[in-house]
């Protein structure tokens, strides 16, 4: 039985969520995510496909559907009648195995407040979120969530319901970006709460200035997960449009200063290229999944961007 961490406020705790619908999954929003189902099924279900495999197909447990033949599948689940009618190679899979257990990291911090009021960094990732965590519902995945800043700040375990659903759309709505953010340690717990053999997908800036984060992901390889690291950053970051004498603010300690913009373009440019290149290996090294995002790319194309990579490597 999962056990929410020592540190989890209670104001953070799972809790019903109003019958309304969420302001995260509009009809529209609802729309393009029913497009996506398809190619999610074939690339979030297909990462892990053969970890969870029964030892009685066939017998106990139940046939869900057709999925592509991978190698190293046993041929005597090869549907030959399929294979007549389509001329590819189709695996019967039953439902113990089809099913993938889901966590969503979610980095609060501060400094994922910035951006446009309405679309900033958090929220932008709340909505990719939202996203993964309704496909995976309708895929009757298991999704649980953590959301961190220098802890973890709130934690719901791995479920399948609807009403849990709901409940995890209800508690990113009522979320706020504040505080420092410390990944690393968050990281290790994070690890130890999982199952092994789960699918990890981080949501976050990527900031952290402490360069241990980066080996602290490696917990996760440890404990057999498939990660994929978002890092969600907005136009100011990566454009750096700023003319003249400005007044930058650091959104976690609150710390300002005056520079003149033009005389540090180039260097913040090159430092954000090094860190992104330095977070981009390090992830390779450890065969995981990194892919960079800008809050003004409409979310459900990021979505689709994603899947598409995702086919390309599986």
């Amino acid at each position: 039985m999962n056990t929410p961490p020592s540190d989890m406020s209670s104001a953070d705790r799972p809790r019903t969520p109003p019958p309304h619908a969420s302001r995260l999954l509009s009809p529209r929003t609802l729309d393009s995510l029913r497009n996506l189902e398809l190619i999610a099924r074939d690339m979030v279900e297909g990462s892990l496909t053969g970890l969870h495999r029964s030892p009685y197909h066939g017998f106990s447990s139940e046939f869900s559907e057709y999925r592509k033949y991978c190698p190293g599948d046993a041929v005597k689940h090869v549907d030959w009648v399929a294979y007549a009618k389509t001329d590819r190679y189709y695996v019967k899979q039953y439902e113990d195995e089809t099913n993938t257990r889901a966590y969503i990291v979610l980095d609060r911090s501060g400094s994922m407040s910035l951006g446009q009021a309405q679309n900033h960094k958090f929220n932008y990732a709340c909505y990719l979120a939202a996203a993964f965590i309704y496909l995976m519902q309708r895929q009757k995945d298991a999704v649980g969530l953590f959301t961190y800043t220098d802890r973890i700040e709130s934690y719901y375990p791995a479920k399948t319901s609807r009403l849990h659903m709901l409940s995890l759309l209800s508690h990113l709505e009522s979320l706020a970006p504040a505080g420092r953010s410390h990944a690393a340690p968050c990281f290790h717990r994070i690890a130890e709460e999982v199952h092994r053999r789960s699918l990890v997908l981080i949501f976050s800036d990527f900031l952290d200035p402490d360069p241990d984060f980066i080996s602290s992901l490696r917990h996760f390889q440890h404990k057999g997960c498939e990660v994929l690291l978002f890092q969600v950053l907005d136009p100011l970051e990566t454009g750096f449009p700023f003319r003249g004498l400005i007044e930058f603010r650091d959104l976690e300690t609150g710390e300002s200063m005056e520079i003149e913009s033009e005389d540090c373009r180039s260097l913040y440019l090159d430092a954000l290229g090094t860190a992104q290149q330095r977070l981009r290996r390090g992830s390779a090294r450890m065969n995981m999944t990194f892919e960079t995002l800008s809050t003004g790319t409409p979310f459900d194309r990021a979505l689709l961007a994603y899947f598409h990579k995702r086919e390309r490597l599986f």
